[in-house]
C-alpha cells in the first residue's frame, strides 16, 4: 500500500522523482549529461560516454528510484534513512563545489546556481529524517 503522510515525505518524494528523472535522461542521452556537468568525452578513449551513462545515468536513476520506492512502500525510519543518505550526498556535492569555488577560483553563475540546487535537493531529501528524529 502506498502512503506518504507528511509534507517532508512529499518533498523528499519529489526530490527522488527529480533525481531519478535526471538519471534516466542521462542514461538515455549521455551527451546531455556531459554538457550538464560541463565535461566531455575523450575521442581518443571511446568508453567515456559509458561513464556518463553509468554515473550520471544509472547511479542517479537507481539510487533515487530505490529511495522513492522505499519511501512509497514503507514510510519509516528506514525510508527516511535512505532519503537522508542521498541528501547527505547532495549536500556534500554542494560543499565540494563551494570548496572548488574558493580554492580553484571557479565562482561562476553556473556554480552558484548549482550550489543552491544541490543544497536544496539535499535538504529536501534529508527533511523526513530530520523531522522524524529531532
Amino acid at each position: 500500500m502506498l502512503q506518504i503522510d507528511t509534507l517532508a515525505e512529499w518533498i523528499a518524494a519529489a526530490a527522488c522523482v527529480g533525481g531519478a528523472g535526471l538519471g534516466l535522461y542521462g542514461l538515455i542521452d549521455p551527451v546531455w549529461a556531459a554538457n550538464l556537468v560541463r565535461l566531455r568525452g575523450d575521442d581518443q578513449r571511446p568508453g567515456g560516454f559509458a561513464e556518463f551513462r553509468a554515473t550520471y545515468g544509472g547511479l542517479f536513476f537507481g539510487a533515487h528510484s530505490f529511495a522513492l520506492a522505499v519511501l512509497l512502500i514503507s514510510p519509516s525510519a528506514t525510508s527516511a534513512g535512505a532519503c537522508a543518505a542521498l541528501g547527505f550526498g547532495w549536500g556534500l556535492t554542494a560543499f565540494g563545489r563551494l570548496v572548488s569555488m574558493i580554492l580553484d577560483k571557479t565562482d561562476t553563475g553556473f556554480n552558484r546556481f548549482s550550489v543552491l540546487f544541490e543544497a536544496g535537493f539535499g535538504a529536501a531529501l534529508v527533511s523526513p529524517y530530520v523531522l522524524a528524529h529531532f
